[in-house]
Protein backbone atom coordinates (compact mmCIF):
# COMPACT_ATOMS: atom_id res chain seq x y z
CA UNK A 1 0.00 0.00 0.00
CA UNK A 2 1.19 3.63 -0.73
CA UNK A 3 0.81 6.50 2.23
CA UNK A 4 1.28 10.03 1.63
CA UNK A 5 0.52 13.03 3.34
CA UNK A 6 -2.45 14.59 4.55
CA UNK A 7 -1.16 17.93 3.48
CA UNK A 8 -0.47 20.10 6.63
CA UNK A 9 -1.34 17.89 8.81
CA UNK A 10 1.59 15.23 8.45
CA UNK A 11 -0.48 12.43 8.73
CA UNK A 12 0.59 8.93 6.56
CA UNK A 13 -2.54 8.05 5.15
CA UNK A 14 -3.18 4.97 2.68
CA UNK A 15 -3.88 6.35 -0.61
CA UNK A 16 -7.21 4.14 -0.83
CA UNK A 17 -9.57 4.58 2.89
CA UNK A 18 -12.65 2.64 3.16
CA UNK A 19 -15.76 5.37 3.40
CA UNK A 20 -17.84 3.96 5.87
CA UNK A 21 -21.54 4.92 5.01
CA UNK A 22 -22.46 0.94 4.29
CA UNK A 23 -21.80 0.63 8.04
CA UNK A 24 -24.59 2.50 8.58
CA UNK A 25 -26.78 -0.16 8.38
CA UNK A 26 -30.08 -0.17 7.76
CA UNK A 27 -30.95 3.65 7.59
CA UNK A 28 -34.50 4.34 7.64
CA UNK A 29 -36.16 5.44 4.61
CA UNK A 30 -32.91 5.76 3.11
CA UNK A 31 -32.84 2.12 2.70
CA UNK A 32 -30.48 -1.06 3.40
CA UNK A 33 -26.53 -0.54 2.88
CA UNK A 34 -26.29 -3.89 1.73
CA UNK A 35 -24.29 -5.53 4.99
CA UNK A 36 -24.03 -7.13 8.29
CA UNK A 37 -22.59 -5.41 11.79
CA UNK A 38 -20.36 -8.49 11.65
CA UNK A 39 -18.96 -8.05 7.97
CA UNK A 40 -18.13 -4.69 8.92
CA UNK A 41 -15.80 -5.44 11.61
CA UNK A 42 -14.01 -8.22 9.57
CA UNK A 43 -13.57 -5.70 6.94
CA UNK A 44 -11.74 -3.22 9.13
CA UNK A 45 -9.75 -5.97 10.89
CA UNK A 46 -8.66 -6.86 6.83
CA UNK A 47 -8.01 -3.47 6.30
CA UNK A 48 -5.09 -3.69 8.79
CA UNK A 49 -3.42 -6.86 7.41
CA UNK A 50 -3.45 -4.92 4.18
CA UNK A 51 -2.28 -2.04 5.07
CA UNK A 52 -5.29 0.17 4.75
CA UNK A 53 -5.19 2.62 7.78
CA UNK A 54 -7.72 5.48 6.65
CA UNK A 55 -11.39 4.89 8.00
CA UNK A 56 -14.23 8.38 6.61
CA UNK A 57 -17.28 8.73 8.95
CA UNK A 58 -19.63 10.41 10.12
CA UNK A 59 -22.14 11.05 13.27
CA UNK A 60 -25.28 10.89 10.51
CA UNK A 61 -24.25 7.48 9.01
CA UNK A 62 -26.50 5.12 10.00
CA UNK A 63 -27.77 7.94 12.93
CA UNK A 64 -24.59 7.17 14.31
CA UNK A 65 -24.16 3.59 13.77
CA UNK A 66 -21.78 3.78 11.33
CA UNK A 67 -19.58 4.96 14.21
CA UNK A 68 -20.76 2.71 17.00
CA UNK A 69 -19.73 -0.33 14.72
CA UNK A 70 -15.85 1.26 13.72
CA UNK A 71 -15.91 1.51 18.04
CA UNK A 72 -15.92 -2.11 18.18
CA UNK A 73 -13.87 -3.23 15.24
CA UNK A 74 -10.99 -0.81 16.72
CA UNK A 75 -10.77 -2.27 20.17
CA UNK A 76 -7.06 -3.28 20.90
CA UNK A 77 -6.21 -1.46 17.49
CA UNK A 78 -6.77 1.93 17.70
CA UNK A 79 -3.45 3.14 17.33
CA UNK A 80 -3.30 1.63 13.09
CA UNK A 81 -5.72 3.25 12.30
CA UNK A 82 -6.54 7.30 11.07
CA UNK A 83 -10.19 7.92 11.78
CA UNK A 84 -11.76 10.83 9.88
CA UNK A 85 -15.47 11.70 11.05
CA UNK A 86 -17.83 14.70 10.55
CA UNK A 87 -20.25 16.93 11.57
CA UNK A 88 -23.14 18.23 10.74
CA UNK A 89 -23.32 22.33 11.83
CA UNK A 90 -26.40 24.46 11.80
CA UNK A 91 -26.95 25.86 8.19
CA UNK A 92 -29.83 27.66 8.53
CA UNK A 93 -29.89 29.21 11.87
CA UNK A 94 -27.50 32.25 12.46
CA UNK A 95 -27.34 31.59 16.43
CA UNK A 96 -23.77 31.80 17.50
CA UNK A 97 -24.38 29.81 20.48
CA UNK A 98 -25.95 27.01 19.19
CA UNK A 99 -23.71 26.50 16.44
CA UNK A 100 -20.85 26.42 19.29
CA UNK A 101 -23.42 23.44 21.43
CA UNK A 102 -24.26 21.64 18.03
CA UNK A 103 -20.23 21.43 17.55
CA UNK A 104 -19.65 20.49 21.40
CA UNK A 105 -22.18 18.03 21.78
CA UNK A 106 -21.70 16.07 18.41
CA UNK A 107 -17.96 15.93 19.21
CA UNK A 108 -18.92 14.40 22.34
CA UNK A 109 -21.52 11.90 20.73
CA UNK A 110 -18.66 10.95 18.05
CA UNK A 111 -16.02 10.36 20.81
CA UNK A 112 -18.05 7.99 22.84
CA UNK A 113 -19.68 6.03 19.62
CA UNK A 114 -16.39 5.31 18.21
CA UNK A 115 -14.70 4.63 21.91
CA UNK A 116 -11.84 6.84 21.69
CA UNK A 117 -9.93 9.78 22.93
CA UNK A 118 -9.72 11.81 19.82
CA UNK A 119 -10.77 12.25 16.56
CA UNK A 120 -7.44 12.09 14.09
CA UNK A 121 -10.03 14.36 11.48
CA UNK A 122 -12.82 16.15 12.42
CA UNK A 123 -14.99 17.59 9.72
CA UNK A 124 -17.54 19.73 8.57
CA UNK A 125 -20.62 17.70 6.37
CA UNK A 126 -22.27 20.83 5.35
CA UNK A 127 -21.39 24.27 4.88
CA UNK A 128 -22.24 26.61 7.94
CA UNK A 129 -24.43 29.42 8.55
CA UNK A 130 -22.37 32.18 7.16
CA UNK A 131 -23.42 34.20 10.38
CA UNK A 132 -22.00 31.52 12.59
CA UNK A 133 -19.00 30.60 10.61
CA UNK A 134 -16.72 32.19 12.74
CA UNK A 135 -18.05 30.77 15.97
CA UNK A 136 -17.57 27.09 14.48
CA UNK A 137 -13.99 27.67 13.47
CA UNK A 138 -13.34 28.74 16.97
CA UNK A 139 -15.07 26.08 18.25
CA UNK A 140 -13.69 23.87 15.96
CA UNK A 141 -9.80 25.17 17.20
CA UNK A 142 -10.76 25.01 21.24
CA UNK A 143 -11.95 21.02 20.57
CA UNK A 144 -8.17 21.23 18.63
CA UNK A 145 -6.55 22.53 21.76
CA UNK A 146 -8.76 20.60 24.49
CA UNK A 147 -6.88 17.40 22.50
CA UNK A 148 -10.14 16.16 21.33
CA UNK A 149 -9.55 16.46 18.22
CA UNK A 150 -6.10 16.39 16.20
CA UNK A 151 -7.33 18.18 12.77
CA UNK A 152 -10.26 19.58 11.51
CA UNK A 153 -11.66 20.19 7.58
CA UNK A 154 -14.66 20.54 5.59
CA UNK A 155 -16.65 18.36 2.81
CA UNK A 156 -17.68 20.26 0.09
CA UNK A 157 -16.73 21.57 -3.35
CA UNK A 158 -17.54 24.67 -2.69
CA UNK A 159 -14.70 26.95 -3.34
CA UNK A 160 -15.56 30.33 -1.90
CA UNK A 161 -17.07 28.59 1.16
CA UNK A 162 -13.41 27.21 1.93
CA UNK A 163 -12.08 30.50 1.61
CA UNK A 164 -14.14 32.52 4.22
CA UNK A 165 -13.18 29.15 6.59
CA UNK A 166 -9.70 29.72 5.68
CA UNK A 167 -9.71 32.83 6.66
CA UNK A 168 -10.95 32.16 9.50
CA UNK A 169 -8.64 29.13 11.24
CA UNK A 170 -6.79 26.18 10.35
CA UNK A 171 -8.67 24.59 8.06
CA UNK A 172 -6.66 21.51 7.04
CA UNK A 173 -8.10 18.89 5.20
CA UNK A 174 -11.19 18.85 2.45
CA UNK A 175 -13.28 16.11 1.51
CA UNK A 176 -14.13 16.31 -2.67
CA UNK A 177 -16.47 14.78 -4.58
CA UNK A 178 -14.81 14.13 -7.77
CA UNK A 179 -14.48 11.09 -9.88
CA UNK A 180 -14.98 10.40 -14.14
CA UNK A 181 -18.46 11.11 -14.07
CA UNK A 182 -18.10 14.04 -11.84
CA UNK A 183 -15.48 16.27 -12.17
CA UNK A 184 -16.64 19.29 -10.45
CA UNK A 185 -14.39 19.28 -8.20
CA UNK A 186 -11.57 20.05 -10.09
CA UNK A 187 -11.14 23.65 -8.49
CA UNK A 188 -11.54 22.21 -4.87
CA UNK A 189 -8.29 20.13 -5.76
CA UNK A 190 -6.76 22.86 -7.05
CA UNK A 191 -7.08 25.48 -3.82
CA UNK A 192 -5.98 22.32 -1.86
CA UNK A 193 -3.03 21.87 -3.61
CA UNK A 194 -2.49 25.67 -3.24
CA UNK A 195 -2.85 25.69 0.30
CA UNK A 196 -1.46 22.21 1.42
CA UNK A 197 -4.65 20.85 2.05
CA UNK A 198 -5.25 17.35 2.18
CA UNK A 199 -7.71 15.94 -0.13
CA UNK A 200 -9.78 13.06 0.16
CA UNK A 201 -12.06 11.71 -2.47
CA UNK A 202 -15.45 10.68 -1.49
CA UNK A 203 -18.47 8.74 -4.38
CA UNK A 204 -14.95 7.84 -6.25
CA UNK A 205 -16.99 5.24 -8.18
CA UNK A 206 -20.32 7.52 -8.63
CA UNK A 207 -22.18 5.22 -5.94
CA UNK A 208 -21.41 2.56 -7.87
CA UNK A 209 -22.07 3.37 -11.39
CA UNK A 210 -18.40 2.96 -12.55
CA UNK A 211 -17.53 -0.37 -10.62
CA UNK A 212 -18.72 -2.06 -14.06
CA UNK A 213 -20.86 -4.21 -12.66
CA UNK A 214 -23.75 -2.72 -14.11
CA UNK A 215 -22.31 -1.75 -18.10
CA UNK A 216 -23.65 -4.90 -19.75
CA UNK A 217 -26.72 -6.00 -17.50
CA UNK A 218 -29.87 -4.30 -16.13
CA UNK A 219 -28.54 -3.17 -12.59
CA UNK A 220 -30.79 -5.83 -10.24
CA UNK A 221 -30.71 -4.02 -6.74
CA UNK A 222 -32.76 -5.11 -3.54
CA UNK A 223 -35.88 -3.13 -3.15
CA UNK A 224 -34.04 -0.91 -0.20
CA UNK A 225 -31.35 -0.32 -2.42
CA UNK A 226 -31.22 4.01 -2.20
CA UNK A 227 -30.52 3.80 -5.71
CA UNK A 228 -32.88 1.93 -7.35
CA UNK A 229 -34.97 4.33 -9.02
CA UNK A 230 -32.28 6.30 -10.34
CA UNK A 231 -30.22 3.14 -11.74
CA UNK A 232 -33.45 1.14 -13.05
CA UNK A 233 -34.51 4.48 -15.29
CA UNK A 234 -34.41 4.30 -19.24
CA UNK A 235 -31.77 7.28 -19.13
CA UNK A 236 -29.82 5.16 -16.34
CA UNK A 237 -29.87 2.22 -18.84
CA UNK A 238 -28.61 4.28 -21.96
CA UNK A 239 -25.90 5.66 -19.69
CA UNK A 240 -24.75 2.71 -18.74
CA UNK A 241 -24.63 0.81 -21.97
CA UNK A 242 -22.63 3.87 -23.31
CA UNK A 243 -20.25 3.61 -19.97
CA UNK A 244 -19.46 -0.13 -21.19
CA UNK A 245 -16.72 1.49 -23.44
CA UNK A 246 -14.93 2.17 -20.67
CA UNK A 247 -13.74 -1.67 -20.31
CA UNK A 248 -10.77 -0.53 -22.81
CA UNK A 249 -9.28 0.40 -19.57
CA UNK A 250 -9.60 -3.04 -18.28
CA UNK A 251 -7.86 -5.05 -21.53
CA UNK A 252 -5.68 -7.91 -21.36
CA UNK A 253 -6.78 -8.09 -17.25
CA UNK A 254 -4.69 -5.15 -16.49
CA UNK A 255 -6.97 -3.46 -14.40
CA UNK A 256 -10.47 -4.10 -13.09
CA UNK A 257 -13.03 -1.19 -13.89
CA UNK A 258 -12.84 -0.60 -10.06
CA UNK A 259 -8.97 -0.48 -10.28
CA UNK A 260 -9.10 1.75 -13.54
CA UNK A 261 -11.68 4.55 -11.78
CA UNK A 262 -9.68 4.69 -9.00
CA UNK A 263 -6.22 5.18 -10.76
CA UNK A 264 -8.33 7.76 -12.66
CA UNK A 265 -8.41 9.40 -9.37
CA UNK A 266 -5.04 8.54 -7.86
CA UNK A 267 -3.21 10.18 -10.52
CA UNK A 268 -5.05 13.27 -10.12
CA UNK A 269 -2.76 16.15 -9.16
CA UNK A 270 -4.19 17.48 -5.57
CA UNK A 271 -5.29 14.16 -4.23
CA UNK A 272 -4.34 12.11 -1.09
CA UNK A 273 -6.85 9.40 -1.14
CA UNK A 274 -9.75 8.11 -2.43
CA UNK A 275 -12.14 6.95 -0.19
CA UNK A 276 -14.92 4.28 -1.52
CA UNK A 277 -17.14 2.26 0.38
CA UNK A 278 -16.43 -1.32 1.18
CA UNK A 279 -19.15 -3.39 2.24
CA UNK A 280 -17.04 -6.98 2.03
CA UNK A 281 -13.65 -7.76 2.22
CA UNK A 282 -13.91 -8.45 -0.86
CA UNK A 283 -14.97 -4.94 -2.03
CA UNK A 284 -12.17 -3.59 0.15
CA UNK A 285 -9.56 -5.69 -1.40
CA UNK A 286 -10.37 -5.11 -4.71
CA UNK A 287 -9.98 -0.85 -3.54
CA UNK A 288 -7.09 -1.42 -2.19
CA UNK A 289 -5.49 -3.24 -5.03
CA UNK A 290 -6.00 0.02 -7.64
CA UNK A 291 -2.52 0.74 -6.22
CA UNK A 292 -1.09 -2.11 -7.70
CA UNK A 293 -2.80 -1.73 -11.15
CA UNK A 294 -0.89 0.14 -14.46
CA UNK A 295 -1.78 3.80 -14.15
CA UNK A 296 -3.89 5.30 -17.08
CA UNK A 297 -1.75 6.49 -19.90
CA UNK A 298 -2.65 10.09 -20.90
CA UNK A 299 -4.17 8.69 -23.90
CA UNK A 300 -6.37 6.54 -21.85
CA UNK A 301 -7.39 9.06 -19.50
CA UNK A 302 -8.39 11.53 -22.52
CA UNK A 303 -10.44 8.60 -24.20
CA UNK A 304 -11.97 7.78 -20.95
CA UNK A 305 -12.95 11.50 -20.32
CA UNK A 306 -14.45 11.41 -23.65
CA UNK A 307 -16.69 8.05 -23.25
CA UNK A 308 -18.01 9.52 -19.83
CA UNK A 309 -19.01 13.24 -21.33
CA UNK A 310 -20.57 10.96 -24.33
CA UNK A 311 -22.70 8.67 -21.80
CA UNK A 312 -23.84 11.83 -20.01
CA UNK A 313 -25.40 11.65 -16.12
CA UNK A 314 -28.72 10.28 -14.74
Amino acid sequence: MEYRTLGKTGLKVSSVGVGCWQMGGLVGASGWTGTTDEESIATVHRAQEIGVNLLDTAEGYGQGHSEEVLGKALKGRRDRFIIATKVRPSTDDPDEGKARVRILEACEGSLRRLQTDVIDVYQLHAIPHENTMSAVMETLAALKQQGKIRWFGISTNDTAAIRKLLALGDLATLQVGYNLLSRSGEEALRLAKEENLGALIRVPLASGALSGRYFNAAPKLDPKDRRLDRFTSEKALDVFRKLSELLFLTEGGKRTMVQAALRFILDTEGVTSAIPGAKSRQQLEDNADAMDAPPLTPEERARAIRIAEAAGTF
